[in-house]
């Protein structure tokens, strides 16, 4: 009987644990998206950081910033004290945030290895796992978006971008970027890795025969990051 008790209430705790799943959050329709995400969980920093920017013309501009994972966007605070985003971010060569560098590649990506040869970047981002229509007795859909900032508007943010008017669904992810010396980025796979390295596809694909390699697990990329950087 103490058996059966003790099962019951790990069972218990473990469901308790999924309800409080951190990865998978619900915004009721006329909710503030601020209202439910803590600000912890929507920036990266604890607080707007000095940082620099890098452009490809040479120039650099200097301002306290924060990576937005609700938008994929980086912030910054201008001489009046407004938050903006920047644009265009095609014309960005790189970006320093305190020890951490940021690339543009169709979105955020932060470097966490690199070398003269090959780097590893990760995103972390919010995006729409499920859409629930107002009517529809709570049927969700699968959304033909991926990302919030599909729900912004402008560049300034403000607290009207962010109110919906239909159930949404946010899973927060971690995707993982491999990128080469002159800094080309892809989401890895076989095909990525072969148009990234073109000199190196034999022994690539040598490295994918004999490795069972996860292209989302960190820790064979990793792996990959260390085979690569030694072929330099």
């Amino acid at each position: 009987m103490k058996q059966l008790l003790l099962l019951f209430f790990i069972l218990i705790d473990y469901a308790y644990l999924l309800a409080q799943d951190s990865t998978h959050v619900t915004i009721q329709a006329g909710n503030d998206i601020e209202d439910v995400l803590t600000p912890a969980q929507i920036y990266y920093y604890p607080q707007f950081t000095k940082g620099n920017v890098f452009f490809k013309d040479g120039t650099k501009a200097t301002a306290k910033m924060n990576y937005n994972r609700l938008f994929d966007q980086m912030l910054f605070i201008n001489p009046k004290g407004d938050t903006l985003a920047l644009a265009n971010e095609k014309m960005i060569k790189f970006i320093a945030v305190d020890q951490d560098t940021f690339y543009y590649d169709e979105g955020y990506i932060r470097i966490i290895a690199d070398n003269d040869f090959v780097k590893l970047a990760e995103k972390q981002i919010w995006v729409v796992a499920d859409i629930r229509k107002i009517g529809t007795h709570n049927a969700g859909s699968t959304p033909g978006i991926t990302s919030v900032r599909t729900f912004r508007n402008g560049n300034e943010v403000t607290r009207n971008n962010l109110t919906l008017n239909e159930d949404i669904v946010l899973r927060k992810e971690t995707q993982y970027y491999i990128g080469n010396k002159y800094n080309d980025f892809a989401r890895p796979s076989k095909k990525g890795l072969m148009l990234l390295f073109p000199k190196e596809q034999r022994s690539i694909e040598n490295y994918l025969k004999e490795n069972k390699i996860d292209f989302n697990k960190k820790d064979d990329l990793e792996k990959l990051y260390q085979f690569l950087s030694q072929r330099h």
